[in-house]
């Protein structure tokens, strides 16, 4: 049975014969050492049936040697013909458990087959060819030796979703070949699985160093950046996916994170720019440039790109969502949540409507309404961390049902562990529990995080205040009125700041 499924046996197998690893048997063995080099010249001059033989004669002059058994082994992968292959294989570790060519092969034959799920023998069970594949090769690695074994290795950990020890394995394949594309791709997403997402930037931001021209590098660290919440690196990938790029039309994804960057003047070049180009009209491009002419306050363009919108696309709901912003923004509250209330009944299953609802009642008053609608949401998906957040949040910043907030927002966090939104709304619910030993970790990472998040540093200052880190308290103030002071208590914020400055030891 030929395998050709298996073709990357040409690229995993083929490098050299086992020479480079495996010592030729000794003279002691009689003439076998002379088939043994005789089959490799006839290999390398394309007589492989004659290669095979001159191997299976030197097996009958020494049975015993695992070193022969192992180079058939790879001689038969090198054909692709890997049943063969295995075969062979699993009888040199029969004689030499510890021998790496044959460990080599094995590994590398199962990690190929692990992801087809077929057994390739009768009587094979697929699903233990990773966990062989993994076995083997751990047995075949030599630090600083074959990179091939390592980069196959940690793709297996990977998948088998053993991290660190991925990690372990990739990052001597990224260290060596920073400029290998597959290594750098593997090597982050083997860290983002074990929390390092930091790391993870770090290897792509390195990686793209070296191939500035590889589009789905920057595409990944775009994704790791929105994770994140950077918004001004993810818009600056964007930047550059472009240039790698310039085919791909990224302008949505580019235009939102420079809105959530705080630059809408930028958003609005952009989408102005992209828009003028097209010969059809895009209900998220017009979206998107609505929303950054109201961020700058241009509310009658925004009224008028709203109102293209929804000629154009009548029953797009974001026309009706962003005439509601608009209402909101001219200081009509009560037709914003009128409209809100419509939309959400038209369209039950989209929740970022029902947040923005839930904001407005909540910011109305109407406390009862707001948590009603995000119970609601919850049950209909108890996997929505976003619900989660603004139910656990909206409790904590009241000082109400502060143990039920808790739970709610850590319920949020094993959905996304790294997001710093939750992490601060779960240190705030702490702080106004008065367990300020408990409130430091998820407030500290979320202003590591989010620098420029104006509420998010302002809750930092109260808790270091509280701790007695006066200094601490201070530079988190000044943060928070530098930020993007969203949702921002200025005038309460500067009270603060001049109250701790007060209480500094004069110079």
């Amino acid at each position: 049975m030929r395998c050709s499924v298996l073709c990357l046996f040409a690229l995993l197998l083929a490098a050299t014969p086992a020479t480079a690893q495996q010592s030729s048997p000794s003279r002691a063995d009689g003439d076998a050492p002379y088939y043994f080099l005789l089959a490799r010249h006839l290999e390398g001059e394309g007589k492989v049936d004659e290669a095979i033989a001159a191997l299976k004669k030197a097996m009958t002059l020494a049975p015993e040697s695992a070193e022969i058994q192992a180079e058939l082994a790879a001689l038969y992968a090198r054909q692709d013909r890997p049943i063969e292959a295995l075969d062979t294989a699993e009888e040199a570790l029969k004689r030499d458990p510890t021998n790496r060519e044959a460990n080599r092969i094995l590994g590398l034959i199962f990690g190929a087959l692990a992801e087809q799920k077929k057994p390739l023998r009768p009587g094979d069970d697929p699903s233990t060819y990773q966990a062989r594949a993994i076995a083997a090769l751990e047995k075949a690695r030599v630090d600083g030796g074959d990179l091939n074994i390592d980069l196959n290795l940690g793709r297996l950990q990977l998948r088998a979703g053993a991290f660190d020890k991925a990690i372990q394995s990739l990052r001597r394949v990224f260290t060596e070949q920073p400029e290998y594309t597959d290594g750098a791709m593997l090597l982050s997403a083997a860290q983002e699985g074990a929390g390092q997402v930091n790391d993870a930037i770090l290897t792509m931001e390195t990686a793209l160093e070296y191939t500035p021209a590889f589009f789905r590098g920057h595409v990944r660290l775009i994704e790791l950046y929105e994770r994140q919440r950077r918004w001004k690196e993810a818009a600056a990938a964007y930047a550059n996916a472009e240039k790698a790029n310039p085919r791909a039309d990224l302008t949505s994804g580019h235009a939102a994170a420079l809105l959530n960057a705080g630059a809408p003047d930028e958003a609005r070049a952009l989408l102005e720019q992209v828009i003028g180009k097209r010969t059809a009209p895009d209900a998220g491009l017009m979206y998107l440039l609505a929303e950054s002419q109201r961020q700058m306050k241009d509310l009658d363009a925004a009224a008028a790109t709203a109102q293209k919108l929804r000629a154009a696309f009548p029953d797009d709901p974001r026309g009706l969502a962003f005439e509601a912003q608009l209402m909101l923004a001219r200081g009509r509250k009560d037709d914003a949540i009128a409209a809100y209330g419509a939309l959400v009944k038209r369209m039950p299953d989209e929740p970022s409507f029902v947040y923005q609802y839930a904001q407005l009642l909540e910011d109305a008053g109407r406390i009862p309404e707001a948590e009603k609608v995000l119970r609601d949401l919850i049950a209909r998906d108890p996997l929505d961390g976003n619900a989660l957040n603004s139910l656990g949040y909206m409790f904590a910043d009241r000082g109400e049902r502060l143990d039920e907030a808790v739970d709610l927002l850590q319920r949020a966090l094993k959905i996304e562990p790294a997001n710093p939104s939750f992490e601060d709304s779960l240190g705030w619910a702490f702080y106004k529990q008065g367990k300020f030993d408990e409130a430091d970790k998820p407030l500290s990472d979320a202003a590591a995080r989010m620098p420029g998040n104006s509420v998010i540093q302002d809750h930092l200052g109260d808790l270091r205040l509280k701790q007695q880190r006066v200094a601490e308290a201070i530079t988190a103030w000044e943060r928070a009125l530098a930020g993007d002071g969203d949702s921002l208590d200025r005038t309460a914020v500067e009270k603060k700041l001049r109250d701790a400055r007060a209480r500094l030891p004069k110079k």
